[in-house]
């Protein structure tokens, strides 16, 4: 404003000369914004926003505890200091000899309330004492609980520490027990389908193995192909127009096979199967899949497939033939991902108690003639009798290496 002066260090007081009096520089300023204020040089609603703004900066905050201690202790201080004065009687009258008379009733009054004042000022010391005390006990409180409350996040940090060594100890010994345990989970740094072409053949020549097997769901659609590797049998069940669909455990492969066109998901047996609704199947098929599992799992993946397979659908299964010796010195222990071979026997006998109207098995990949024994020529008894032997010792040895289960809902 053009009416203003500036202030001079007399007026706000200049520290080089004396403290500066700050009553003054309090008023000065008031009397600047209520000049200013006056004279519309201040917006509507200024102080408004200020205090909007300010809020939102500061937010509502509680006090914390040191600081409400220190207005205790200011409280409890001016308190002790305060003390009740009688000068406040006036003396003075407007009527003749009034002042006088005032003076005496004050001073008779004085004498009579003087008693009342130092009684009274007695107890407001003891009261001022009573909160002091109040105030120490509360932060020796404080800082007892300070001093606990510290104590123990010590001694929890170490706790917890102490028990992360020990978990980390035993992660690492399950691991080491749970690398020693047959089947166990891998992590192959070669690509399983260099394994597959090497140890199994190409996806052409597989497919010609499982043709048969795939008639046998005409009109079962849809089939659940559980664990579908490269994908041979959904395309033979696509060639025959069979809804189909498969799940993997590795989302490479379910990321290939998508790109080829099949249907297919990441999954495990026992959970996918757990999540369908029951009669959701009209066929399930596990190729070189069911001694991957654990035999909980083997018992599950029946029981399952008796709830979510309809009334007249199918389930087939193949797997290694525990009961010729030839496949455990050329096929089961080849794969390192194998946990234990499932007997025919029992695995008939399972889906025979879980419900199934029909269970067959069908023998699979037989062992090339030149490697199983051969029999004698001629027709003599003793050559009749070796030879008898000699079928026995094939069967064990060289019976076929592969059987399949198909059953019927």
């Amino acid at each position: 404003m053009a009416d203003e002066q500036p202030t001079s260090s007399s007026d706000l007081g200049s520290p080089d000369v004396s403290p500066p009096d700050l009553e003054r520089v309090i008023t000065t300023l008031r009397q600047r914004v209520e000049r200013r204020r006056r004279d519309g040089g201040y917006p509507p609603g200024l102080e408004a926003d200020l205090d909007g703004h300010f809020t939102r900066v500061t937010g509502d905050r509680p006090a914390t505890p040191s600081f409400l201690l220190a207005e205790l202790e200011q409280a409890v201080e001016e308190l002790d200091n305060f003390e009740y004065r009688r000068d406040s009687i006036s003396t003075q009258s407007r009527l003749p000899g009034g002042s006088r008379l005032h003076r005496a009733i004050a001073k008779g009054v004085g004498r009579q309330i003087q008693g009342v004042l130092e009684q009274t000022q007695d107890q407001s010391h003891r009261v001022a004492h009573t909160i002091s005390l109040m105030s120490r006990a509360t932060n020796m409180l404080a800082d007892a609980y300070d001093t606990r409350v510290i104590q123990q996040l010590d001694d929890l940090q170490l706790q917890l520490a102490q028990e992360q060594r020990q978990l980390q100890q035993l992660v690492i010994r399950l691991s080491e027990v749970a690398a020693r345990v047959p089947g166990a989970g891998i992590d192959a740094w070669y690509e399983a389908e260099a394994f597959n072409a090497h140890f199994r053949g190409d996806a052409h020549a597989i497919a010609g193995r499982y043709r048969d097997l795939a008639t046998r769901f005409a009109g079962c659609g849809p089939v659940l192909d559980i664990g579908f590797g490269r994908g041979e049998f959904l395309d033979l069940l696509r060639e025959i127009d069979v809804d189909a669909f498969g799940i993997e455990a590795e989302p490479s492969l379910v990321e290939w096979a998508r790109s080829r066109g099949l249907k297919a998901d990441v999954g495990r047996a026992v959970e996918y199967l757990g999540e369908l609704d029951d009669d959701a199947l009209g066929g399930l098929v596990m190729i070189q899949v069911i001694e991957h599992l654990s035999p909980q799992h083997v018992i599950d993946v029946v029981r399952l497939a008796a709830a979510k397979v309809r009334p007249g659908g199918r389930v087939v299964v193949e797997t290694v033939n525990p009961m010729s010796l030839y496949t455990y010195a050329h096929a089961f222990w080849v794969d390192p991902d194998h946990v234990r071979p499932v007997h025919p026997n029992y695995l008939g006998f399972l889906f025979a108690e879980a419900g199934f109207a029909s269970v067959e098995r069908v023998d699979r990949s037989p062992v090339p003639a030149d490697e199983s024994l051969e029999l004698l020529p001629g027709d003599d008894e003793l050559s009749k009798r070796l030879n008898a032997n000699f079928d026995r010792i094939n069967g064990l040895l060289f019976g076929p290496q592969d059987y399949a289960i198909v059953a019927t809902r």
